[in-house]
């Protein structure tokens, strides 16, 4: 019996530590490994550092020091894994590192350390045996084509560097950054190759257009004089308030060496020059930059405020101001500026009920040549009168934030007279929501026979007596009552704003839902994610008369926290939006099936907050 109840207690103790092991993982893990651990001196070794865990985006990735028997030669690059398992986010980081064995004996590569939230995290130590040269090794000697990994004789000092130039390190939100990544050289490059893009998380970027033979020209450097190339150039719009980085873009480099002549075109050809004696492989790398990022100021914030920030204009035309109820009427609107053209939303525009509306027609024209980015997107309504008379469109007015004069800037169009005279024909609506291919004009020329017979009464009937009739003495009453329910709403919506901004925040947040929709596919996937961000964070912030604009992570929970929403749910919309600025900024792929289930989880998430606040 003791020893029954011995076995029992060792499997409960069992069960509780692997229960343990289970539910206490770690927000962040770090792990390294080698491609190889014998090698000889003069050969490489390639360094693998990984990050996984739900935190693993969030934490600083580490600097591996190796000590003094490895030389580092540059990064190999970085790849990300994301996925959902079981309703979890699993993130996984690697990033991996060359290095140049130049001292034969037995070594360790020591624990690779990250701290994160006050806790240290850490690898494993690797054991390296390097051996020595071999003859081979020793004796080869490069030929005037060879081309070689960097040696450890060869130092360009400053010879060879990339730089990040940016216009400004200090901007409101949606402000553009403009950076520009440019090569500096003091020796002949024969080619180079991109080995990393820069990280660019928390910015929404629009990359120039270059051309396909970078322009050299000769600038002049800290006193030094260089060929000079812009290899890249982009603009980032930070997409939240914050301290933001920019981070390195790595290059790789065919440099000629011991070169006896100049020339201005640091990517001309020179395989046929006899000055030259060989080739090396160089990789370079630019400093990351920081990024302060302002929030949008509170005074002064227009209640049509989207958060887009620039210079615009608004342009709005009719095609004909004289009309009769058979005829449609265009409206376009256009606005237009520099900034970030992607995220103008569609402005509020007050069409009166007298006229059939069908959903607007958009375009938009981004023009990324020159030095800034600019153009325009427009937006086209069909609108057919139901009625004749004069109607009128109200002004369109539409808001924005200029940086420059930091302050807010509202364009409004001029209103509409519009003379709606009767048509030979009726306009005959089959429903909200149809093309306009489905409105049908009816003829009034033709009266048809009556084909059914008339209602027969019984003679001495009093209509007065009977249940319709009586019925209908109330019908005024209700209407009464009906009337001041509608009134008292309206004084409501009209004097209360954050009423109304609640009303309204079901309806504006599915519209968002509706445009995501629209854009299932995988080359929308930017666009899709950004417009679930959008519908997530603006359905939130009218709920609870926040500003949309602004709205990060991080202060959304602390706002949903203080209204006693249930930590679960604030939990998955943290990840909803986590997961949306993941894909929108194009650091995974996402196929069209994730998208779909992507978009139902955003959905319920709205339903349960809609319930919750």
């Amino acid at each position: 019996m003791a020893g029954f109840i011995m076995k029992k207690m060792l499997m409960v103790l069992i069960f509780a530590l692997c229960g343990g092991a289970v539910w206490a993982q770690e927000p962040v893990q770090v792990s390294a490994s080698v491609d190889r651990s014998t090698l000889a001196v003069n050969d490489q070794l390639v360094l693998t550092v990984t990050l996984s865990g739900p935190d693993a985006q969030k934490a600083e990735r580490p600097t591996p020091d190796l000590g003094q028997f490895l030389k580092y030669l540059g990064s190999g690059g970085t790849s990300q894994n994301f996925q959902f398992v079981n309703g979890k986010t699993s993130i996984t980081i690697s990033t991996s590192y060359r290095y140049l064995a130049t001292k034969e004996g037995k070594f360790t590569i020591p624990a690779i350390s990250l701290e994160y939230k006050g806790k240290t995290y850490q690898s494993q130590p690797i054991d390296i045996t390097v051996l020595k040269a071999t003859a081979q090794q020793q004796q080869r000697q490069p030929s005037s084509s060879s081309q070689t990994s960097e040696p450890a004789d060869i130092d360009l000092g400053d010879n060879l560097f990339l730089r990040a130039i940016v216009n400004k390190t200090k901007v409101y939100q949606n402000e553009p950054v403009y950076v520009t990544f440019r090569i500096y050289t003091k020796v002949n490059v024969a080619q180079y190759g991109l080995n990393k893009m820069p990280k660019v998380s928390g910015f929404w970027s629009e990359e120039f257009d270059m051309k396909s033979r970078p322009q050299t020209s000769e600038q002049v450097y800290k006193g030094e004089r260089y060929i000079t190339a812009d290899l890249k150039k982009m603009a980032l719009f930070p997409t939240s308030p914050g301290e933001k980085t920019i981070g390195s873009m790595v290059i790789d480099c065919d440099v000629r060496v011991q070169n006896r002549r100049r020339t201005r075109d640091i990517f001309d050809s020179f395989f046929d020059d006899p000055f030259f004696n060989r080739t090396v492989r160089k990789t370079i790398s630019s400093y990351p930059v920081e990024i302060k990022v302002l929030p949008f100021p509170r005074a002064g914030q227009p209640a049509n405020f989207s958060g887009l920030s620039g210079k615009f204009d608004l342009n709005a035309t009719v095609d004909k101001t004289d009309v009769s109820t058979d005829e449609a009427v265009t409206l376009k609107v256009t606005i237009s500026g520099q900034g970030n053209i992607k995220i103008i939303s569609e402005p509020e525009i007050a069409i009166p009920n007298d006229f059939e509306r069908y959903d607007p027609t958009i375009s938009e024209s981004i023009n990324r040549s020159g030095d800034i980015i600019s153009g325009q997107k427009t937006f086209e309504y069909v609108l057919i009168p139901r009625y004749a008379g004069k109607q009128r469109i109200q002004p369109i007015s539409f808001s924005y934030f200029d940086p420059t004069l930091e302050k807010y800037v509202t364009r409004t169009s001029p209103e509409f007279v519009i003379n709606v005279s009767q048509g030979e024909k009726q306009l005959v609506s089959l429903g909200p929501g149809l093309s306009k291919k489905e409105v049908q004009l009816v003829g009034q020329d033709i009266r048809y026979i009556k084909m059914a017979m008339e209602s027969i009464h019984r003679i001495g009937a009093k209509p007065y007596t009977s249940p319709a009739f009586l019925a209908a003495l109330f019908i005024p009453l209700l209407g009464l009552i009906g009337s001041a329910v509608y009134q008292s709403h309206a004084e409501k919506l009209a004097q209360n704003e954050a009423y109304a901004r609640r009303r309204r925040a079901n309806r504006m947040a599915m519209k968002k839902l509706s445009a995501a929709k629209s854009l299932l596919a995988e080359k929308t996937r930017k666009e899709f994610n950004a417009e679930i961000h959008k519908a997530v964070t603006g359905f939130a912030a009218d709920k609870m008369d926040m500003a949309a604009a602004g709205l990060i992570s991080a202060e959304l929970q602390k706002q949903l926290t203080k209204h006693n929403v249930d930590q679960e749910l604030i939990d998955e919309t943290k990840e909803i939006l986590q997961t949306a600025d993941f894909y929108r900024f194009g650091m995974g792929e996402q196929d069209k099936e994730e998208m779909k289930a992507f978009y139902n989880r955003a959905k319920n998430v709205i339903i349960k907050m809609d319930k919750a606040l």
